[in-house]
């Protein structure tokens, strides 16, 4: 099974990925951990090692990815059997990306980086971009409408209580 999550920044792709990667025994990769190297102040990797590490997860036998649907990452909708799409209302992103950031700074929730005030402005700036260009993104994935699947919150909620 090669699976695809897609959704803005707090959408629920990292859960979802938990779920699936148990239920079909699998490993889930944040995509953000390939652009950012967590192990090294998260700095930004180059794009031929970003590219190179993505092509290692492709070249897997299953797999499932997630990410907020960069460009870059687009050769992983060819090669996936399942794109889910996580379809949240805007102002539900962003009131669930400031939970996270004071989750994460009550030491309640594991981060990839640390949860500083600059960091949650920035991630308020990236909701933001991500939701501009929404309907870019959409265009993309209607190319693949036999393995596209849209997911509300309410279905999101559904998966999280059978896990």
């Amino acid at each position: 099974m090669k699976i695809y999550i897609i959704g803005p920044p707090g959408s629920g792709k990292t859960t979802l990925a938990r779920i699936l990667a148990q239920k079909y025994n699998t490993t889930a990769y944040e995509l953000d951990c390939l652009v950012y190297d967590d192990n090294n102040n998260h700095i930004k990797r180059t794009d031929e090692v970003i590219m190179q590490l993505f092509d290692e997860i492709l070249n897997k036998d299953s797999w499932i990815i997630e990410d907020v649907g960069r460009k870059k990452f687009n050769k992983g909708l060819i090669y996936c059997n399942k794109i889910y799409y996580l379809k949240i209302n805007k102002f539900r992103v962003y009131i669930r990306g400031i939970k996270r950031w004071i989750r994460q700074r009550l030491g309640k929730e594991k981060y990839n980086y640390p949860p500083t005030f600059l960091a949650v402005f920035d991630m308020l700036r990236i909701i933001k971009k991500y939701f501009k260009n929404e309907r870019e993104k959409l265009k993309i994935l209607e190319e693949y409408p036999e393995k596209l699947i849209y997911l509300k919150n309410k279905d999101l909620q559904v998966l999280h209580k059978t896990k």
